[in-house]
């Protein structure tokens, strides 16, 4: 049974090309991901969870000031202008990626 609601199905269709109507002005940046280093994909995950530059320096084992050239290299890479978007576009890519690890193959 799918669970998809028509916001869910607002940002898939986003994903999927061009910004769809009504969805988020951030979404075309999801298929931007790729172009991110290793280490700013962990970072853009951690930034999913709100955490404070603080915070996610002690759990990479890295220093605040590397943090902060991570956050910026990802938001310029997905072309996003501030924190909250770029936090916003990363919960969204988690939630997505983690339904489909859920999801059995067809």
């Amino acid at each position: 049974m799918s669970h998809t609601t028509p916001r869910t199905s607002a940002v898939r269709r986003a994903t999927a090309g061009a910004r769809a109507p009504g969805a988020p002005h951030w979404t075309p940046a999801l298929e931007r991901v790729g172009r991110l280093t290793p280490r700013e994909q962990e970072t853009f995950l951690l930034l999913a969870e709100g955490l404070s530059n603080e915070t996610m320096a002690r759990r990479l084992h890295v220093t605040e000031r590397t943090v902060r050239a991570h956050v910026a290299a990802v938001m310029e890479k997905l072309e996003l202008s501030s924190r909250l978007t770029v936090c916003l576009a990363s919960y969204v890519f988690s939630t997505e990626n983690a339904d489909a690890t859920d999801r059995p193959a067809s």
